[in-house]
């Protein structure tokens, strides 16, 4: 006889408040969507649903975090 399998929680398939934040620290250090997003154990498509979901705020901050990225990749480049 089989044992039932066990569920494993919803916050491994679903946004938490601590994913998003460590996703964005991610965008602001220079990561890509799709990298963050992995790194978070989410995809890149539910990244994006996220900040659709989330609204005007939450976009903004995106937007920020990886305009900030992309300042500290260019200047490390140069060193």
């Amino acid at each position: 006889m089989t044992q039932p399998r066990t569920r494993r929680p919803n916050s491994r398939y679903r946004w938490t408040r601590a994913k998003a934040l460590a996703f964005l620290h991610l965008l602001y250090h220079g990561r890509s969507v799709a990298a963050a997003a992995r790194e978070v154990g989410m995809s890149r498509q539910s990244a994006y649903r996220l900040r659709e979901r989330l609204g005007a705020d939450f976009a903004a901050v995106w937007r920020e975090a990886q305009r900030s990225g992309a300042i500290r990749r260019a200047v490390l480049q140069e060193v």
